[in-house]
């Protein structure tokens, strides 16, 4: 519970030193388990080099939405991005990259994949409405991608 604590704390103070964006989005894997997920990301994604804290959720099929019972959610997947922006136009084009850690709800503990994390591209549109497209794919410390490649939409508030 400590760990979850000074997680937020610094995520606090993030948020109040400088703007900060929260979102939700929803996703299909074209790879790997072809699944969709959904989530959500609270950062300060902005030109220039940002953090990100995004929280997935995968489910065997869309009409499994509808079922979900948010007490019987056990495993999320939590990855802390790092973000290079660049602002074009009114659109922020960015890449970024995380360790994949999977965070069990039930007992608070992390547990962290060794050797492998997710690398992000995507567009972003809009300033206090935002509106964003992505393409994720796993990696490994090797650079070798691997056939797990994913692609997400989502709208959010930024601040």
């Amino acid at each position: 519970m400590r760990r979850v604590l000074i997680i937020v704390f610094v995520i606090a103070a993030l948020i109040s030193a400088f703007g900060f964006e929260i979102s939700a989005f929803g996703g299909m894997e074209l790879g790997g388990k072809n699944r969709p997920y959904f989530g959500a990301r609270i950062g300060t994604l902005s030109g220039g080099i940002s953090l990100m804290l995004e929280g997935y959720y995968p489910v065997s099929s869309f009409e499994a939405l509808e079922e979900i019972n948010i007490e019987e959610i056990q495993f999320i997947e939590v990855d802390p991005y790092i973000y290079v922006g660049i602002p074009l136009m009114g659109t922020l084009i960015y890449t970024g990259a995380a360790p994949i850690i999977i965070f069990d709800l039930k007992n608070t503990q992390f547990a962290m994949y060794q050797d492998i994390f997710h690398v992000k591209a995507g567009v972003r549109f809009g300033t206090g409405i935002i509106f964003f497209v992505e393409g994720l794919a796993t990696m490994n410390t090797s650079f070798q991608i691997f056939d797990t490649y994913a692609v997400s939409v989502g709208v959010g508030i930024g601040f």
